[in-house]
């Protein structure tokens, strides 16, 4: 898994966010925070914006798994 290949970060997930409806995006958030083990909005969007380069394959896989059970299949990258 590569940071970044032809100019996507393969790390961020704001793209899934944006695929996510509305009325569902707490719970999204609050289960990819406990996932991570981060508490604030600003570590959760460094995640998010891909600023983060510790995201081993274990959470990456969890976050994926997340967003697949509310109908968003390719989450990653950004906007």
């Amino acid at each position: 898994m590569t940071a970044a290949k032809n100019g996507i970060n393969r790390r961020a997930f704001q793209k899934g966010l944006g695929e996510v409806k509305a009325k569902d995006l707490p719970a999204v958030r609050a289960e990819i925070m406990a996932l991570l083990g981060v508490t604030s909005l600003v570590s959760f969007r460094n995640y998010a914006n891909g600023k983060v380069q510790t995201l081993d394959i274990e959470k990456y896989e969890g976050i994926a798994q997340v967003f697949k059970r509310y109908g968003v299949a390719s989450p990653w990258g950004m906007q």
